[in-house]
């Protein structure tokens, strides 16, 4: 049986990884958030070369730099993606363990309904949806390079 000090340290631990928790996902927003802007950037700056001309630059090279440029790019998000997947997964690995020494385990219940006999409706995880816009990116920048390779 817990004491009410171990109680409330443990309650205290649990606070704090969940805020810790919750500031991994806010950086993963934000590195998301940078990846979409350098690659929209990056396709706004090719639609504009496009436009205006690509000076005395053969289109073929600028093609296939910025398809190089935007598929590294969209590579590397989908890096990041993943990294922060595994972090946030360990950190509600540690989290669900520390749920079972508290009366209510919000973390668990949430992601598992049928603990509560509630049928589970299948949902998305976020990184599945995540990871759809790094490989949209990746395949039109590949396009792109299959395009100045053919021309």
């Amino acid at each position: 049986m817990m004491v009410d000090s171990e109680r409330d340290q443990l309650l205290e631990i649990y606070k704090l990884h969940a805020e810790l928790a919750d500031r991994v996902s806010q950086r993963r927003e934000g590195a998301n958030r940078l990846y979409v802007s350098l690659n929209v950037g990056l396709v706004v700056f090719l639609a504009a070369l496009l436009r205006f001309g690509f000076g005395d630059a053969p289109e073929r090279l600028v093609l296939g730099t910025i398809g190089g440029f935007g598929a590294l790019l969209s590579v590397s998000w989908f890096i990041v993606i993943h990294s922060y997947r595994q972090l946030n997964k360990e950190k509600f690995r540690v989290l669900h363990k520390l749920e079972k020494q508290l009366p209510y385990q919000f973390f668990t219940l949430e992601w598992d309904p049928q603990s509560e006999g509630k049928k589970s409706n299948r949902y998305w995880k976020l990184t599945h949806v995540e990871v759809t816009l790094p490989t949209i990116f990746c395949g039109m920048f590949l396009l792109f390079i299959a395009y100045s390779t053919l021309k």
